[in-house]
């Protein structure tokens, strides 16, 4: 499903109607799935090493590094989100899971960094993406394990746009980084590339 978001926020009644009903009912559904990765944006890694004072080292232990061969097709989801160039080839980073597939960081069914999760955790079920001045959202390629979708109040067109404007800038800077990372790197390994992002001002706005 993609659908326009329109900057004055009015919609036509037809359009309205297909806005979902949503409410998260914190199940940790999209904490435990063993198919659905987390991936983290720099200014993701920033604040979470931040709140919790994290080093590079210690924050390398709580990712994990998505690797996509050659000739392989990317996982559905990730068509928009940026890979970046580590010692084991081009990576998506996400958090890291567990043996029972749960967040790293969820604990007694609670997220232990909820105030500061990934862009993704935010926007679940929801999608977003930018494309010549258009902003679009779309329901994830998950959505079926979240009980919250079709229950609860009809989501507003200001809500969907108030998420977009959080997440689209966020994945945007560290896309351009990606890029300057993936170009210029020789030898490009893990750590050091969580080193570059925590010193990178662009990650602090």
């Amino acid at each position: 499903m993609v659908n326009p978001l329109n900057p004055t926020g009015r919609k036509k009644d037809t359009e309205e109607e297909k806005l979902p009903r949503f409410e998260c009912t914190m199940c940790g559904a999209c904490c435990r799935d063993e198919f659905l990765l987390v991936t983290v944006t720099g200014s993701d890694i920033v604040r979470i090493a931040a709140v919790l004072g994290l080093s590079p080292n210690e924050m390398l232990k709580a990712l994990d590094f998505y690797v996509v061969s050659d000739g392989e097709l990317i996982p559905v989801g990730l068509e928009r989100f940026p890979s970046i160039a580590t010692e084991g080839g081009l990576s998506f980073i996400s958090l890291k899971k567990m043996e029972n597939s749960e967040c790293v960081f969820l604990k007694d069914h609670l997220c232990m960094i909820h105030p500061v999760r990934p862009v993704v955790c935010r926007s679940f079920p929801f999608i977003f993406d930018e494309s010549d001045g258009q902003r679009t959202w779309g329901l994830s390629a998950k959505k079926e394990i979240c009980p919250g979708l079709g229950t609860g109040p009809q989501t507003s067109e200001i809500e969907l746009k108030n998420l977009a404007d959080t997440i689209l800038p966020d994945i945007q800077v560290y896309r351009e980084f990606a890029k300057e990372w993936n170009d210029n790197q020789i030898s490009p390994s893990a750590l050091n590339l969580l080193k570059t992002i925590i010193s990178d001002k662009r990650f602090y706005s």
